[in-house]
């Protein structure tokens, strides 16, 4: 066998073993995401995202996506096996940029003891996307409000970001969530 046979021969096997190594590739949580906004079904539950990474001056929503997809998970949800999150598509651009520019304007959330009202439980996946890549948040909507993305934590506090994520969301989500009545005046559609 000639060098230059010997070379192609290698060559091939290793384009093959490339080639199976792709097809056999495990779905990984971008794909997941990005698979959720596709087809607008949230998840059962919002991922474990970890807080606090080595990025965490970076952006909360670093895509400029282009969609969202929100899924509200209130405490029965997340108490009921197979309960159906609350969720809303949204693609209206300003709205984008104006809750892109809010969670990024958002501060670290207080490193000392905080005295918070109650943790009821009710969380917000947000997933961004580009329809290329996904990036997720999860916000907490009771007790300490915060958001995260695993690489960067902001407090929600008094920010708008709150009021922008429940005025997206259907009505109900919210008095799901906070058990009020007033939630048609409180969460404006942005």
């Amino acid at each position: 066998m000639s060098v230059r046979s010997r070379t192609t021969a290698w060559v091939a096997s290793a384009l093959t073993l490339g080639a199976v190594a792709v097809g056999c590739a495990t779905e990984t949580p971008d794909d997941a995401a990005l698979e959720a906004v596709r087809t607008t079904r949230c998840p059962v539950a919002p991922p474990a995202l970890k807080t606090g990474g080595a990025d965490d001056r970076g952006s909360l929503e670093p895509l400029a996506a282009n969609r969202l997809l929100l899924c509200g998970y209130s405490t029965q949800d997340l108490n009921e096996r197979g309960a159906t999150p609350r969720q809303a598509l949204v693609t209206d651009q300003a709205v984008l940029q104006r809750l892109r520019t809010s969670l990024n304007r958002l501060g670290e959330p207080p490193s000392g003891p905080v005295n918070c009202p109650a943790d009821t439980g009710g969380k917000v996946l947000e997933i961004f996307s580009d329809g290329h890549h996904a990036i997720e948040l999860v916000q907490k909507l009771t007790g300490c409000q915060e958001v995260g993305n695993g690489h960067r934590d902001g407090r929600v506090g008094n920010s708008d970001v709150g009021t922008i994520v429940m005025g997206l969301l259907p009505t109900g989500f919210c008095r799901e969530v906070w058990r009020a009545t007033d939630c048609d005046q409180r969460a404006s559609t942005p």
